[in-house]
């Protein structure tokens, strides 16, 4: 049986092992900043409320908005992404995120999906 993955672009999301790969290199991450990713690429194609992800994430603590756009812009510097050019997480002033990138996943079978793009 194969492993959960979500691709997208050159990056596969291991679901279990909980990282991120490009080829067949493991590219570091802080478990937060996974986090963060997963629940966009979990919600893609529609906007996420920084208060959702922070709620998600971080459950029972204080997070300051700061460390939140830190998180993000770490995690675009590891896609290669571009806040003013992106090609996976598009910010919307004031209200939020979208994971725009084009995702082909595993379903509960095993059989691949495509989720369409937004």
């Amino acid at each position: 049986m194969p492993e959960p993955m979500i691709r997208f672009g050159a990056f596969r999301l291991d679901l279990v092992n909980e990282c991120l790969w490009i080829g067949t290199k493991r590219i570091h991450q802080t478990p937060k900043d996974f986090a963060v990713l997963r629940y966009l690429v979990a919600n893609r194609g529609r906007l996420v409320r920084k208060e959702a992800v922070i709620h998600a994430v971080w459950s029972n603590t204080i997070v300051n908005e700061g460390s939140f756009k830190v998180c993000i812009r770490r995690i675009r510097r590891v896609l290669r992404d571009n806040a003013t050019a992106p090609r996976f997480i598009e910010t919307q002033h004031r209200r939020g995120y979208w994971f725009i990138g084009s995702v082909q996943g595993i379903d509960s079978s095993g059989a691949p999906r495509r989720a369409p793009r937004a």
